[in-house]
């Protein structure tokens, strides 16, 4: 469910590098391992699957995915 994780395109050397380190790890872990991303109406999730196991990794709500600029009074 959701689309690869490491699939996602990067933009910069450092998000690369880390990119390459997980994919690095992960194949380390087992070669049929896949991490992947789900985005739903008000969250996100982030889960690996290895072999037939599930593992839950990261749920944020979108709100997360954001900084408050009112609350810090950067806009005005």
């Amino acid at each position: 469910m959701g689309r690869r994780f490491i699939s996602r395109p990067v933009r910069s050397i450092e998000a690369s590098n880390a990119l390459a380190k997980l994919q690095q790890q992960l194949e380390a872990i087992t070669q049929d391992g896949d991490i992947r991303e789900y985005v739903m109406p008000h969250y996100l999730v982030l889960h690996a699957r290895f072999d037939a196991s599930v593992y839950l990794l990261s749920v944020k709500h979108h709100k997360q995915l954001s900084f408050d600029f009112w609350a810090t009074g950067v806009a005005r």
